[in-house]
């Protein structure tokens, strides 16, 4: 797991400089630490060096503020899935590639908000609940719609597009729990694991006889995917 990340009084921020972005911030590593229900106004306010009033002025209440959160990565998510399984003229392999690289992009900028997301969901009202899920499934459909594209084709080898979007989708999800941004650049990382998903569905003529199953396709991206973890932890040269 990753080490606990926590708001030090060296990045508050003085009030002329608090913005809506400084509160999301904020909050979502207060969220994190504290957990939502252990954290209130004023937590978020005093770890930005500004009043209460202050950020009432963007956010009537923490509910307001995980529902901005929430809002912002996964219709997000779903408008960039959108914008490319709508193109079936595109060929399935490079869609493929440009919807994992799109979603793990925006995981890998936005790690702290996909693991409050994850972690506070149960806390939204149920009609902003009913909307997260609903674009979470949104997500889903459009991967495989394209993965479904690309095994017709025949040029992906998964038996089932359901179960590779999953584990694709999956991988790219988890990487908001490991992945630390002051550390690691974000664009090489998206292409790593853009790379490690297309491996393990791309048909190689000199490496696939027969379809893989679903078990050695799940295999094969823990697999990777453990190895990408073990170099993020190791010290730069």
């Amino acid at each position: 797991m990753p080490k606990a990340t926590t708001l030090t009084k060296s990045r508050a921020q003085p009030r002329g400089e608090l913005n809506r972005q400084s509160i999301l911030d904020a909050a979502s590593l207060l969220f994190i630490d504290k957990g939502f229900g252990g954290t209130n106004i004023n937590d978020i306010a005093d770890a930005l060096g500004a009043t209460r009033t202050a950020v009432y002025y963007y956010f009537q209440s923490k509910e307001a503020i995980l529902e901005a959160l929430t809002e912002e990565v996964t219709e997000q998510a779903g408008e960039l899935a959108r914008s490319v399984s709508g193109h079936d003229e595109l060929p399935p392999e490079q869609a493929l590639r440009q919807l994992v690289a799109q979603h793990a992009t925006l995981i890998l900028t936005h790690p702290l908000q996909f693991r409050v997301v994850e972690r506070s969901e149960s806390s939204l009202p149920e009609p902003r609940r009913a909307a997260a899920r609903a674009a979470r499934h949104s997500v889903l459909d459009h991967f495989v719609h394209v993965i479904q594209r690309g095994i017709d084709a025949g040029v992906f080898v998964a038996p089932d597009a359901r179960t590779a979007a999953l584990a694709v989708i999956g991988m790219c999800n988890w990487s908001a729990w490991w992945f630390e941004p002051d550390g690691n650049a974000v664009e090489p990382m998206a292409q790593a694991l853009t790379e490690l998903a297309l491996r393990c569905v791309v048909r190689d003529r000199q490496r696939h006889q027969r379809p893989a199953s679903v078990t050695e396709s799940i295999r094969l991206l823990r697999e990777h995917l453990d190895i990408l973890e073990a170099q993020t932890r190791q010290p730069p040269d």
